[in-house]
């Protein structure tokens, strides 16, 4: 709706529709702003929140006319489209078309998003799909290890500027190389995840860089273990380059590294 977006959680079961929750969210300022289409993944974002540990147990079908699956997989509309298009990517979620709704609460739930809505959002969905994504997104890299831990760092800055930061600290011991395969990796799968095509990689490792180049080879098991998944996740891009860049231009990451 035009001042709040809500949704419902059902469990279909033997063709009856069981109400499980209802959630809603009245929109500030600035969101009473955003467009349609946007307003729609705001909805399941704040009830994929509201509603998360369903979502972390549960394989969820998310009901809607929409091609939900081509907006989010064209995060670059704006900044927060690419954030909850991360956040809904950890959850197991199948995007079904809408069929013939059996309960008249969930009808007039559904009729809520009024047809100037509708039409709003219909327009909106065919300039997402009529932008051509040539610019590439840049991801930073970095890990480190120690004797207590070992620590990812990673951002993902979109051509517009808008950047995604991630801080993973894991419970395994690893060499500062493997830790730098595993942000790289990581970084890469979060890019595939999100259906980015063009990416550019800065890595501050200039061992990790050879090989991926292919100008070094990987002896060490792990290391070929490592070289062996992350080309793999470049066969998904259709434009892929990595640089070693200096430590002192990849600050950002070494702070999430810190933190992590």
């Amino acid at each position: 709706m035009d001042h709040a977006v809500s949704g419902v959680l059902v469990k279909e079961s033997k063709g009856v529709q069981l109400y499980v929750y209802y959630v809603s969210k009245s929109l500030v300022d600035a969101e009473i702003r955003y467009m349609s289409l946007e307003k729609l993944v705001l909805a399941l974002a704040m009830t994929s929140t509201k509603l998360r540990y369903y979502f972390e147990s549960h394989k969820i079908h998310v009901m809607t006319n929409f091609p939900l699956t081509n907006v989010l997989s064209k995060p670059d509309l704006t900044g927060r489209m690419a954030k909850w298009a991360i956040r809904l990517s950890t959850y197991d979620i199948t995007y079904d078309t809408r069929t013939a709704i059996k309960s008249q609460a969930l009808a007039d739930f559904v009729d809520n998003f009024s047809p100037s809505q509708m039409t709003d959002a219909e327009q909106e969905f065919q300039q997402v799909l009529s932008r051509v994504d040539v610019k590439p997104w840049t991801l930073y890299i970095d890990g480190a290890s120690n004797v207590n831990r070992t620590g990812l760092g990673l951002v993902l800055k979109s051509p517009q500027g808008d950047m995604v930061a991630q801080s993973i600290c894991c419970d395994f011991k690893a060499t500062n190389n493997e830790a730098e395969y595993e942000a790289l990796i990581m970084g890469l799968t979060m890019a595939k995840d999100m259906k980015i095509k063009n990416i550019d990689v800065n890595c501050d490792s200039l061992l990790i860089v050879n090989h991926v180049k292919g100008s070094y080879e990987a002896k060490d098991p792990k290391m070929v273990a490592c070289l062996d998944i992350t080309k793999g996740l470049t066969n998904h891009f259709d434009n892929f380059s990595i640089q070693q860049v200096p430590r002192k231009n990849n600050v950002q990451d070494d702070a999430l590294v810190v933190i992590g």
